[in-house]
Formats: structure tokens, C-alpha cells, sequence
């Protein structure tokens, strides 16, 4: 298949309009029609249904968007190698962080595998647990750093390199922040700040059953990352449960952090794809691995 061609397809399944299409990519409108007819003459299908007011992706055309798009990430990548390659570089390791876990050991992790592989070239992004994985299934990274329990693993690999502590952020003005450590009941009944469900539901889930139980929290509000749940906090919407160190490291006036007791915790690890192995992910993971507390 024609990859010049097959991004001319993308392009104009995205427009769904052949001017709109042939401005993005640059080319003529005749051109791009000429293209996507080869295009449908050497797959031998209709690719759109064309009418005077656009085009519509017909079945086949829609299992080669799909389908395309995967294609074209793992022809960028072979891409990106072979740069490399001609730079002296070893490889490429792309590797996709949790939003609330950033810093201590996901971080030492990358820091020693780079001391010691000085000719990869390590490719570094940060979103959130159900992002990584769609990327680690999408092939777009290597290896995922996500919060757990995960609620589905299906064919993934997964390690489990350790745990955090989980602290309460609460307004400085509650009377609640005089105490100095908490017990999950003192949390009863107050407005709750939490993150979306759909960013990691096993890390949520852990949440709300180890404080609330089967009660649950009267959740006020949601916030996309810990910057915004800290502000929303200090604001006066509610408490918030979350990592103590990140807490810590971000908290704004307005905001105190209290532990528990007992203390509670949660799980975090690392995810990848075993039908993706490659030497450099192979001694990543045995990096990662040394990180991995040892049994007493």
C-alpha cells in the first residue's frame, strides 16, 4: 500500500470534504480524487460514497481509518529508528508517565536506564492510567507507568513496583485541619474533590472503598490533574484523598495535609506488551524490576 496515499485517505476521512482535504494537504482537489481512486482501485473497494454535499466513509473505508492510522504510527517509527540509527544512536524507548505519580521512582527509573544506555534516546510523555494503556495497546508507547489495581489487564504485562501513601488535603479553614491525623471516619459526610472515574477506575475505586467504604463520598466536584484538585481544595469545595508526597510538593495557602491512621496506601506499577518485546524494553523492565522493594 501506497503510504503517500493512505495519508491523503486519512486526511479526507477526517474532512469528509475534498476541498477542505486538498487545502490541508496542499494538493489539488482534482489531484486528490485522482489519488484516492488509485487508492480504491489497488484495495479494490469503494472507500466513500460521494454526493454533492461531501463524502461519507463507506464499511470499508471505515476498517481502513481504523486500521490506517496504526500503519501509519508504526511507519513513523520505523521512520524514527533508522534517524536514529544514521545520528549513532542505539535505539529508541518511549516511555508514558502517570499524571499523579511523577517523581521518586518511575523517575529514578528513567534517570538510571538513560546513565546507563547513553546512546537510546528516551521518548518521555505524562497523562494518566487509562490514556497509558490505550497507548501501550495502540503501540504508541513502550511501557506504562499506571496506578493500580487495574480493573482489566487482558493479554498486558504488568509489574508491581511499590506503593504510595494516601493523604487528605483539606480547606485550612475546616475545623476538621486542626486535627493532626486523621481516621477515614473523620471524613464522613464532607464534600469529596476526586479526579474522573475514567482516568484510572481501579485507583479510584481503591480510593473511595478504603476511606468511604460502601458508603461512598458526597462528591462536590471533579478536577482533571492534582494542580486543579489542590486548587478546588483551597477554594472550599471539599477534601481530597491522594498521594502525600505529591500533596505535599504542590500544596497552595489555603490547603493543609493530614495523614491516617492507620496508614493507608495505594499501588502503583508498570504495564507493557509482551507481543512488543524488544532487547531495550527487555532491560527496561529489569531496570525497573531493581526499583522493586525487597521482601523482608
Amino acid at each position: 500500500m501506497d503510504l503517500r496515499r493512505l495519508e491523503y485517505f486519512m486526511v479526507l476521512a477526517e474532512e469528509l470534504h475534498f476541498r477542505r482535504a486538498a487545502e490541508r494537504l496542499h494538493i489539488s482537489q482534482p489531484g486528490l480524487s485522482q489519488q484516492i481512486r488509485v487508492l480504491e482501485k489497488d484495495l479494490g473497494v469503494s472507500l466513500f460514497e460521494r454526493s454533492a454535499q461531501g463524502v461519507v466513509l463507506t464499511d470499508p473505508g471505515f476498517v481502513l481509518l481504523k486500521e490506517g492510522a496504526h500503519l501509519l504510527q508504526q511507519a513513523e517509527s520505523v521512520a524514527a529508528h533508522v534517524r536514529a540509527a544514521g545520528k549513532g544512536i542505539a535505539g529508541i524507548l518511549r516511555v508514558v508517565h502517570s499524571r499523579s505519580l511523577t517523581g521518586d521512582v518511575p523517575d529514578e527509573i528513567v534517570r538510571r536506564f538513560r546513565m546507563s544506555n547513553p546512546r537510546v534516546e528516551i521518548i518521555v510523555e505524562t497523562a494518566w492510567t487509562t490514556r497509558n494503556i490505550a497507548m501501550l495497546r495502540a503501540g504508541e508507547v513502550d511501557a506504562a507507568f499506571v496506578r493500580m489495581p487495574l480493573l482489566e489487564v487482558g493479554d498486558l504485562s504488568q509489574l508491581t513496583l511499590g506503593h504510595t501513601e494516601l493523604a487528605a488535603a483539606i480547606p485550612a479553614d475546616l475545623p476538621l485541619a486542626r486535627k493532626r491525623i486523621l481516621q477515614t471516619a473523620d471524613l464522613r459526610g464532607i464534600p469529596v474533590v476526586t479526579f474522573p472515574r475514567e482516568q484510572a477506575p481501579g485507583y479510584f475505586d481503591h480510593i473511595l472503598s478504603t476511606v468511604w467504604g460502601d458508603e461512598g463520598p458526597l462528591i462536590s466536584t471533579t478536577e482533571p490533574d492534582p494542580e486543579h484538585l489542590l486548587a478546588a481544595v483551597a477554594a472550599g469545595a471539599g477534601v481530597c484523598v491522594f498521594d502525600v508526597q505529591r500533596a505535599l510538593k504542590l500544596r497552595p495557602k489555603g490547603v493543609v495535609v493530614r495523614r491516617f491512621t492507620p496508614s493507608l496506601s495505594a499501588d502503583f506499577g508498570l504495564l507493557w506488551s509482551p507481543h512488543r518485546m524488544s532487547s531495550l524494553l527487555e532491560s527496561f523492565i529489569a531496570e525497573a524490576s531493581l526499583a522493586r522493594p525487597r521482601e523482608p
